[in-house]
Parts: C-alpha cells; sequence; structure tokens
C-alpha cells in the first residue's frame, strides 16, 4: 500500500480544476490534461481503498464507506482525502472512526479520527457523539481534541490546548459545535510505508473504545484500575530495565514489542495469527518480562480475590473475553510502557534484535551418520525458524512435536523423501492424465509438484483466507462484455448458469460441482484474452434457484474486483481462454491473481514474510539435476523474489515465470553412511549450508537412558565408534538414537532388541560381512567366555567340506562365523564391550 504516494498525491493535486473529458468541445490538450487528473485521483483512492480495507479486516470494522477524489461540486480536486470506516450493524450511524488524508503546517499528513457526518442541527446526535469526552483523553497514544474555527483556511481542524472539563463546558454552551478526538501522524525525513501501516494501526486501536463508547457498545472494562493497582514504574524506569539483556532477555520482548504494533491492545491468539508462533508462547514471554521488572524495582505486586500475586498488572491491564475466537484474555498496556517500547523502537532496538534473530541459512542440511536424530532435528529446526527461536530453547520434545504438526497443518511446514525415481514432475510441475469414467479418451492436465505448490503457498499475501488446494476456474457468464447477467452476478455476488437443455454437456455440471469453497473464479469479457471479474467461491454447495426465470443454476461468489479488463494471458502461460462456459485454468497462479486484485484496489492482504520450511528427507539419495532441473539457481538465498539479484525461469510445462520466496527455508537430512558429502552433487554442496549431527553419548545421560542395570550404556557407545572410526572411518559410526528408548524401558530385553534389530545389522552393512572386524568393534575378540560373543568363530577345515585335494586353492577362509543369540540376553556380554 501506497502511503506516502497518496501524501503526495494530495500536496500537489488540491482544488485543481475538473469536468467531464467527454464534455463537448474539449480542445485536445484539455481531454488529455483531464484525464490525467482523473487518472491520479482514482490511484489515490484505490490505494486508500486498499487500506481503509486492510484495518477493516484488523479490527472487524466490515463497513468501508464510499470515497471520492472530487469535491460535492464534482468541479475540482478534494481539499482533503476521506475513508469512514463503520461497524456492520452500525452503518446507519453517522458516526465512523476515519482515516483523512489533509493538509497541515505547509505539508500533508495522515489523520485518524473519531467523525461524525452531521450539520450539527440534530442535538439529540451531537450529545450522543460529545459523550467520548467522558473518557479520559489516551495522551500517551498520542490522542488529542481537535475542532475546526473559521479562521482555518483548509477547514482542517485546529488543536484544542485545553483541559477536558474546558471543552466540555464549551461544547454544552456552544461554542464549540463540534469536537473530534484523533491522532496526527506528520511526515518525517525517513518516512516509509510501514511507518504509516503502523502508526495508523496504533491510531485506530487507541480510538475504537471511544467509538464503542459513543455507539452505547458495552463499556470495555480493563482491571485493575489505576486506583486498584499502581506498579509505579515510570517510562523512563520501563525503557531502561527492558534494554538491559541482563535483566530482561532480548527473546522475550516479542510481546510486547507485537502488542506496540498491534496498538498497545490484544490477546497472546491474535499476536500469534499474525506474528507466527503459539500463543503460550507469547503468554510466558510476557510473564517472563513482568517478573523480571519485578525482581528489578521490587514494585507492589496486584493480588486476586484469593491473596494469591499477579505479575501482568506489572506490565498491562486486561479483561476476560469469554468465549472468543480471538483469545481468552485481552491485554492493554500501560500508557507508561507504551513510551518506552516507542523509545526503544525509536533506537532500533527490535531492528538490532531482529537481524540478531537471523541465524538460519536459507539453505540447510543436517548430515551424519545414521541414528545421530537428523530427521528428529529436522523438526526442532523447523519450528525455531517458523517460530523466530533458537534451537537450544526447544528442548521440550512434546511441545516441540505438537508445535510441529501445528505449523505443518497450517501450511507453514511440507515433508518429503528424495528416492531413486523421484523426479522434477513430482517436486516442480508435470502433465498428470485425466480419466474420465464417462469419456472414452483421456486427458491431460498441468500439475504442480510439492516444492511448487509449497512456494506458492508462501508467496501468498497475509490476512486472505486461502485454502492451500484453491484451484482457479473459468467462467462465461452470458457471452462477452457487459450483460444483465453479469451485472446481476457481480452485485448479488453469485455465478449463474442456464442448463435447462437436456442435450447440454453434462461436464460443465460437473465441473460446477467440482468448485469448492476458496476456489478462485475469473469472469470472461472478450478477445480471448480479457477478464472482467475475479472472485473466491464461498458456499460448499450449488444450489438450483427456483425463484429465478432463467440461469437457475447457482453458486455463492465473494467477488474481489468486477468491471475490470485485463489482459490474462501472459497469466495463462501465453494461451489464450477456452471456448468453454466452464473450466480449470491449471497455468494461473492464485498469487498472481491476486497482484491483480491489488491493482484494481481490491484487498489482496500484505506481503507474507513468515517463514515456511521445506524439509527434504535423505536428500542425498536423489539425482539433484534430475529433481530440480533448471531451478537449482533460484533456491540460493540472493537470487530469491525480492532480492536484488531475484532471478526467475520459465517452466516447461505451463511456461509461466517461477521464482523462490524468499521466505521459504529448505532443510534436508542427509545420511553419510549412504553417501559421503565429498561425492555429493557439486552444484548442491555450493547452495547448502552444512550442519555436522554426529553421535553424542551425552544426550543418553541428559535423558537418562545410559544405564541398563549397572552397564554404562554412554560408555559403551562412545567405545564401539572410537573402534569404527579407526576400523572404517567416522561416517559410518553408531548413532545414539538408536538408544533413545532406554529413557522409558531400560531393561535388558530391551537392549537387546536395539543391537538384534539395529546395531548389528548396520555394522554388517558397513563392514559388507566381514565378522572379524566386527568382532574387534564388539570386543569379541578378548572374550574368554564363547557364550559372551556376539559373533562365534571356529575354524574351517577344507578337506572336510570339499572333494580332492584342495591346498592348492588360495584365498579359502579360515573360519566360519555365526551369530550368538545367547550372548544377546546376557548383560556381561555388554559389559566385556569396554
Amino acid at each position: 500500500m501506497d502511503y506516502i504516494g497518496v501524501l503526495d498525491y494530495l500536496r500537489d493535486n488540491t482544488d485543481v480544476p475538473y469536468s467531464k473529458p467527454d464534455a463537448p468541445g474539449l480542445a485536445a490538450e484539455e481531454v488529455s490534461r483531464l484525464l490525467e487528473v482523473k487518472k491520479k485521483g482514482q490511484n489515490a483512492i484505490a490505494e486508500l481503498k486498499k487500506m481503509a480495507e486492510a484495518f477493516a479486516v484488523r479490527f472487524k470494522l466490515e463497513k468501508c464507506m464510499s470515497m471520492s477524489w472530487l469535491d460535492g461540486s464534482n468541479t475540482k480536486t478534494r481539499r482533503y482525502l476521506w475513508a469512514p470506516l463503520k461497524y456492520g450493524k452500525y452503518a446507519d450511524n453517522p458516526v465512523s472512526v476515519s482515516v483523512f488524508v489533509e493538509k497541515r503546517n505547509s505539508d500533508t499528513c495522515y489523520r485518524v479520527s473519531l467523525e461524525i457526518k452531521n450539520d450539527g442541527d440534530d442535538k439529540d446526535i451531537m450529545k450522543q457523539y460529545h459523550s467520548h469526552l467522558d473518557i479520559p483523553l489516551n495522551v500517551a497514544a498520542g490522542l488529542v481534541y481537535v475542532s475546526v474555527s473559521g479562521s482555518n483556511e483548509w477547514g482542517t481542524p485546529d488543536i484544542l490546548n485545553k483541559t477536558q472539563d474546558e471543552i466540555k463546558q464549551e461544547v454544552e454552551s456552544g461554542k464549540l459545535k463540534k469536537v473530534q478526538i484523533c491522532k496526527y501522524i506528520d511526515r518525517k525525513p525517513d518516512e516509509t510505508n510501514a511507518y504509516y501501516h503502523t502508526e495508523i494501526t496504533k491510531a485506530i486501536a487507541a480510538i475504537l473504545p471511544y467509538y464503542d463508547h459513543v455507539l452505547g457498545i458495552e463499556k470495555i472494562e480493563y482491571y485493575p484500575s489505576l486506583a486498584e493497582y499502581d506498579p509505579g514504574i515510570t517510562a523512563e524506569e520501563y525503557e531502561r530495565i527492558l534494554g538491559d539483556e541482563n535483566i530482561v532477555k532480548s527473546a522475550w520482548l516479542d510481546t510486547l514489542h507485537y502488542l506496540y504494533l498491534m496498538g498497545g491492545i490484544g490477546t497472546c491468539k491474535q499476536i500469534a495469527n499474525k506474528y507466527g508462533n503459539g500463543a503460550a508462547h507469547y503468554n510466558t514471554n510476557a510473564i517472563n518480562v513482568a517478573k523480571a521488572v519485578h525482581k528489578e524495582t521490587n514494585c507492589p505486586l496486584c493480588a486476586r480475590d484469593t491473596g494469591e500475586n499477579q505479575y501482568w498488572p506489572v506490565l498491562f491491564y486486561g479483561r476476560d473475553l469469554a468465549d472468543s475466537a480471538d483469545g481468552v484474555f485481552s491485554y492493554k498496556m500501560r500508557e507508561p510502557l507504551m513510551e518506552a517500547i516507542k523509545a526503544l523502537e525509536e533506537r532500533g532496538v527490535f531492528q538490532e534484535m531482529k537481524e540478531a534473530n537471523k541465524e538460519f541459512d536459507k539453505n540447510l542440511i543436517l548430515y551424519g551418520p545414521p541414528g545421530t536424530g537428523k530427521t528428529y532435528n529436522s523438526a526442532t529446526y523447523a519450528v525455531a525458524i517458523c517460530d523466530g527461536k533458537s534451537v537450544d530453547e526447544l528442548t521440550d520434545y512434546d511441545a516441540v512435536m505438537k508445535r510441529y504438526n501445528e505449523l505443518k497443518e497450517a501450511g507453514r511446514i511440507a515433508f518429503t523423501t528424495f528416492h531413486q525415481s523421484y523426479g522434477y514432475e513430482e517436486f516442480i510441475e508435470g502433465i498428470k492424465p485425466v480419466v474420465d469414467d464417462e469419456a472414452t479418451d483421456i486427458s491431460y492436465t498441468i500439475e504442480s509438484g510439492v516444492f511448487k505448490k509449497f512456494c506458492d503457498i508462501a508467496g501468498t499475501p497475509e490476512n486472505m483466507e486461502i485454502d492451500h488446494n484453491a484451484q482457479v476456474w473459468f467462467v462465461r457468464l452470458n457471452g462477452v462484455g457487459k450483460n444483465d447477467l453479469k451485472e446481476e452476478c457481480f452485485k448479488e455476488g453469485t455465478i449463474r448458469f442456464s442448463w435447462e437443455n437436456e442435450n447440454v454437456d453434462d461436464s460443465y455440471k460437473k465441473w460446477f460441482n467440482m468448485m469448492s469453497p476458496g476456489d478462485y473464479v475469473v469472469s470472461y469479457n472478450g478477445a480471448n484474452v480479457n477478464i472482467d471479474g475475479i472472485g473466491i467461491i464461498e458456499d460448499s454447495e450449488p444450489f438450483y434457484d427456483e425463484q429465478r426465470s432463467s440461469f437457475k443454476w447457482t453458486r455463492k461468489v465473494k467477488w474481489l474486483v468486477t468491471d475490470i479488463v485485463e489482459n490474462i494471458r501472459e497469466l495463462n502461460g501465453g494461451k489464450y481462454l477456452p471456448n468453454f462456459e466452464i473450466t480449470k485454468l491449471n497455468r494461473v497462479r492464485i498469487s498472481e491473481l491476486l497482484e491483480l486484485v491489488s491493482k484494481h484496489g481490491g484487498y489482496a492482504g500484505e506481503k507474507n514474510e513468515k517463514p515456511y520450511v521445506f524439509i527434504i528427507d535423505e536428500i542425498n539419495r536423489g539425482n539433484i539435476s534430475k529433481i530440480f532441473g533448471e531451478l537449482i539457481t533460484l533456491i540460493e538465498s540472493t537470487k530469491r523474489a525480492g532480492m536484488e539479484e531475484a532471478a526467475s525461469a520459465i517452466l516447461p510445462y505451463s511456461e509461466k515465470p517461477f521464482s523462490v520466496p524468499s521466505n521459504v527455508y529448505i532443510l534436508g537430512t542427509m545420511n553419510t553412511a549412504d553417501r559421503s558429502i565429498a561425492l555429493m552433487d557439486t552444484a548442491l554442496r555450493r547452495r547448502f549450508q552444512f550442519i555436522e549431527m554426529m553421535p553424542d553419548s551425552d544426550v543418553l545421560r541428559k535423558i537418562h537412558a545410559d544405564k541398563v542395570e549397572d552397564l554404562d550404556v554412554a560408555a559403551m557407545l562412545d567405545k564401539i565408534n572410537e573402534r569404527i572410526t579407526f576400523l572404517y572411518d567416522r561416517e559410518h559410526t553408531i548413532g545414539h538414537a538408536f538408544f533413545t528408548g532406554l529413557k522409558d524401558d531400560a531393561s535388558l530385553s530391551k537392549l537387546q532388541s536395539i543391537f538384534e534389530k539395529s546395531v548389528i545389522p548396520l555394522l554388517q552393512e558397513y563392514f559388507y560381512e566381514d565378522y572379524q572386524k566386527i568382532q574387534l568393534v564388539l570386543g569379541d575378540n578378548a572374550k574368554s567366555d564363547d557364550s559372551l560373543k556376539f559373533i562365534l568363530d571356529e575354524k574351517v577345515v577344507a578337506k572336510n567340506i570339499f572333494k580332492g585335494n584342495v591346498e592348492d586353492v588360495i584365498d579359502l577362509p579360515e573360519k566360519r562365523y555365526s551369530i550368538n543369540k545367547v550372548a544377546f540376553g546376557n548383560i556381561n556380554s555388554y559389559k566385556e564391550i569396554l
């Protein structure tokens, strides 16, 4: 959203004369000027509309009122722009939360205001509006009182430097006709669009309680009040404490920072939905900060009715949210704390934290011998990346796996395993046959592979309810161009067809029924390339509307943009649109459709910056050149979409450009017993960072899986691996993960099972059934008692096996080996490995 562009527009385009460009008798130059004025005005309003729709989604202000770039006479451009927002239930009420763009101090600015569209004649309505003066002014949030004076050249309000009581008296006496509560967001030299978005968000959050009060909505009570409890901590004290890593860990501050960006009010669940991680994470961090502040200041604590002390009031006011989809408890930051967070942000503290947390490369491979926990750690790394944590923080296995599954369900983590037959078609895209039971021919469709689908999801804007499996559908609503049916469909939010003829192709009805909620639909305009509407399928089932006279087959659609003319041939892989009433467009990507929605003023969400992790297990077992093809370059961090050196490639089947989003992390695992890093595909090696994961017997000690009776399992594992390293190499050692099951079952039978099913088979594989070396590894060569040997040997007498003279035959084995089942059930067999 171009906040800066809208400010620039108003600065340069106020009171510009305008009339209809198609009026008769106008000179060509004047027509050109008028068209340019119109274009600029419409573009500015389109951007303002996008802002309004974004805030409407964030604050549930469903009703975005109409906006205009022309004044009331339609003869010149406006001196200010205005975007009023209302609760849908109160759309007819003249009060709104409004975002203004206006002139102030010789420049332009944004102003967020509690507005009323009223000439002042209705005294009761104005009295109700001015009830906002009954609530104390939230000065910490930057709110001020303003009123329009007759001397103000632009008709924009002046700040009232008076007390609240003085203002109320002047309103009651009639001296002040209309007093608004608002916040100004002025321009600054280092302005960014993100700055304005954040500041307007905070301003709306601060004004909403006054809006609710004026509407008579049940008053929101936060507790404890200052009269009930005051920690007595100043903004300066909060700033000092929060900025000291020795008192408050920087990793705990994310709750306060994100809540500040949301206007200082919200639930942990709302923070999690917007910024990732789980609600419990943010609640824990908030309590950690509160406890640290209390410990440093020795401030009083707020006691419950039960007498139990509560820490959260050190930082917040709060209120319960019974049966709310947004969470069960809402925090509201104390005003001095808001000031402290603002000061820390201006000092760049949070930016430094963000940079410090960038510890993960975009492409990582965890490698090591079997059983070193690579697959388990891939889940830990994935959760750490998605939630912005360090791997060291994630120590609770059950909590990690729960969060891993949540992220996987949300589409932010995907998992696949490479194998020798895995190819480009499964990974990127391929052609898939479609068999119709009712048809004689086989048709083909282009289908995205797992990685391309994942990248499409990661590149989809935030705040959009998008099904990960959504399709794009093409419909012709009674022909080309504008028509009555299409106008009705756009207005009522439907698509409709007339299939009354018995001979109509049943495949149309089949496609119609295959549409799913969350699928996208485009409406045909003409010329075999143009569309005039983009929408989302809403209802789960199609229906036959008997109340209509024609076009009775109906589906509900939420139209995002209508009455446009957009050539989508390039989006459709260079292909013309099909000559069907309804069909799928497999080449068109949803992310590209949303760009068109945004272009034409519809709300298409904000850029998605949440991390997404694609896990490739056994990455070294696949044919990398075959799987990645021409896309191997695109996974480089510098070649990702949005980077300075961004690159894309035209896919061979869909003929569409493809690039890897910058928020996608690729995490591979590699078993060094299968293939050494030195033998890996060179192209892959250059593009990945490698993290070695070797056997670690300390893990067994930490989780108490290191003892079976009086056997030191950890020491035994170290000795086995020391011998393997000497006889073979370190890449073929035995991983500690094979023994972690001893944590819950430290029995001899469990240890026996581990050796019989895991350790011995691996040693046989490593040493190609060279049992003499396996004996050395297991210490059997030094055991005097044969019953304790895992591998038994006996001398082979060749003449007892073969006929004739075999003395001249070379390389005949001198010993025969067998696995001694008895040894596995004796604890002393394991002790004598040491």
